[in-house]
């Protein structure tokens, strides 16, 4: 997995190139960037520059026996420390903050990748300061991080940072291009996925879809129907048979057709709709609709969403935004 095989923030792919070529490394990284972006593979990768024999203008072959190890996990000078139960305690810092004394065993730099530093307790960030102050040559330290700035000012400032930005369609489309499904759906794919590898590999699209007409005709019928029995039962479907993460996905799914609706209604580029593969029927309901009630369904779901830590009922609450949106009688909640 060399650096130039990896997808997405050229930039960042230069800077390691460039500092690996001219011995600049240093001996502190922090990694950070939204999740499923592929910072654990820029790590992996960079362990592998920094040890690979046939290694050539800042970048591995990727095919040696010690690129090969390092991607499995079995390099003797490459670890990674990632949360035990909620944290990263501070026993787990303080092997690793041993460990980087040590010369390496097998290649020519010591590489300790600590994953989800955000999650590092502060007597276990307190533990590793030395190390990231004092640090052998022959030892880097990366820090992997999806928020930063969770992390102790002391530790940010000894480590030098590098922002990982979320890639874009087109890139993502071409990464999973080589999984030869149809266009339309790596398109879709793609788009759903906003930028991250991770989501793209999560997301069932068959799932997806079939959640998808569902909510479409949930909107059809809040905003253009107005029928207030199948909107009762779509509310208790939500809200009876999906787990609370599956109904908040839903909702998010339900934000992302309303944000192709905003964009179809005010003839935006298509560049900017996510299911571009019923841009036909979401552009139907945009005709039909105006920018205040698009807007006003928006501000009804964030309100509930906003409403859920409070543990109300999720059937009320979906009964009370959709019969409101289609200016129909919401009913009292029973006492």
């Amino acid at each position: 997995m060399p650096l130039s095989t990896l997808i997405g923030n050229d930039r960042i792919k230069s800077i390691l190139a460039r500092a690996v070529s001219q011995g600049r490394i240093g001996q502190g990284l922090i990694l950070a960037g939204p999740a499923g972006i592929g910072k654990r593979q820029f790590a992996l990768a960079l362990a592998q520059v920094v040890n690979c024999p046939q290694a050539l203008q800042g970048d591995a072959c990727g095919k040696c026996s010690s690129c090969q190890r390092i991607l499995s996990g079995d390099h003797l000078d490459v670890a990674t420390y990632s949360p035990d139960g909620q944290f990263i305690k501070i026993d787990q810092m303080r092997d690793m903050s041993a460990e980087a004394q040590y010369k390496p065993r097998e290649g020519q730099r010591r590489v300790l990748i600590i994953d989800d530093a955000d999650r590092l307790k502060i007597e276990a960030a307190n533990a590793i300061l030395k190390t990231l102050e004092e640090p052998p040559e022959t030892s880097l330290v990366l820090l992997i991080t999806t928020k930063p700035y969770a992390l102790l000012d002391t530790i940010r400032s000894r480590c030098q940072m590098l922002s990982f930005a979320p890639l874009s369609s087109a890139e993502l489309e071409r990464y999973l291009s080589e999984e030869k499904r149809p266009a339309k759906q790596t398109s879709l794919l793609a788009r759903l996925a906003r930028g991250s590898i991770g989501r793209a590999l999560e997301i069932d699209l068959s799932v997806y879809c079939k959640q998808r007409e569902f909510l479409i005709g949930l909107i059809e019928s809040a905003m253009i129907d107005r029928d207030s029995v199948q909107l009762i039962n779509a509310s208790e479907h939500l809200a009876k048979k999906l787990e609370r993460d599956e109904f908040i996905l839903a909702m998010d799914n339900v934000m992302t057709l309303l944000a192709d609706i905003f964009h179809l209604k005010l003839d935006g580029p298509a560049t900017s709709i996510v299911n571009v593969d019923e841009i036909d029927r979401l552009g139907r309901i945009a005709d039909k609709l105006t920018t205040g009630e698009i807007v006003g369904l928006v501000d009804r779901v964030e309100t509930l969403m906003r409403a859920l830590p409070r543990n109300v009922s999720r059937q009320l609450g979906m009964e009370s935004l959709l019969l409101s949106t289609a200016g129909l009688h919401v009913r009292a909640p029973a006492r």
